[in-house]
């Protein structure tokens, strides 16, 4: 029953994927990590387009980033992001931002987990005769499930509240978040994730555990 409420939000999720995006992405905001370890991934993150307050939209924004890491308890990372992104009309720039997620595996059923994650992105999109500064806050609460046949595999939705800062501001603060990690071997991470309503975007990411 209850792997069939979260398949169905996923469906749900992928039949409203022709909404409107941003640049901010979480990686897993329930995700499940052993103590004391320090990751470093790869991401690239695409966003179709952003609306924004008043008319007007980001386009075709692009993100390459790497992504330190660091669990400071079991189920709790901090990380950091630096590198560069891009968007019609706005000139590539310096990215970098951080976050925090955690999250808490259900005693009884340990495949459940529920968890959130805090994110903040900053952006230079300097263009032309203008300095355009681009900050963006996140708060992502979200469950992800352990599949038993499959434990390398843990799908997660979540819910996003979104906030621009700054030069921009946002005319949707609400979107959806689905994506899953697949953990090939105990130090090799990879991660898909879509996101819907507010926004129509992805991001892929590959991270090595050491």
């Amino acid at each position: 029953m209850k792997r069939g409420i979260f398949l169905g939000l996923v469906g749900l999720g992928l039949l409203v994927w022709c909404g409107s995006a941003q640049a901010l992405y979480t990686p897993n905001p329930a995700g499940r990590w052993a103590e004391n370890r320090f990751f470093l991934a790869g991401d690239f993150t695409y966003n179709a387009n952003k609306d924004l307050d008043g008319g007007g939209e980001i386009k075709d924004q692009v993100g390459f980033f790497a992504r330190p890491a660091f669990s400071i308890a079991r189920n709790v990372m901090i990380y950091g992001r630096v590198g560069a992104m891009d968007g019609k009309h706005l000139d590539s720039g310096f990215a970098g931002g951080f976050g925090v997620q955690g999250a808490y595996v259900l005693p009884r059923h340990p495949e459940w987990a529920i968890g959130g994650a805090f994110d903040f992105l900053y952006w230079d999109t300097g263009s032309g005769p203008f300095d355009l500064t681009y900050i963006e806050y996140q708060f992502t609460p979200a469950f992800s499930y352990n599949v038993p046949s499959i434990p390398q595999l843990t799908p997660y939705a979540g819910v996003a509240f979104d906030f621009l800062g700054s030069d921009f501001d946002e005319d949707k603060p609400f979107g959806l978040v689905m994506g899953t990690n697949y953990d090939p071997t105990n130090r090799v991470r990879l991660d898909a994730q879509f996101r819907v309503i507010s926004e129509t975007g992805f991001f892929i990411s590959a991270g090595y555990m050491f």
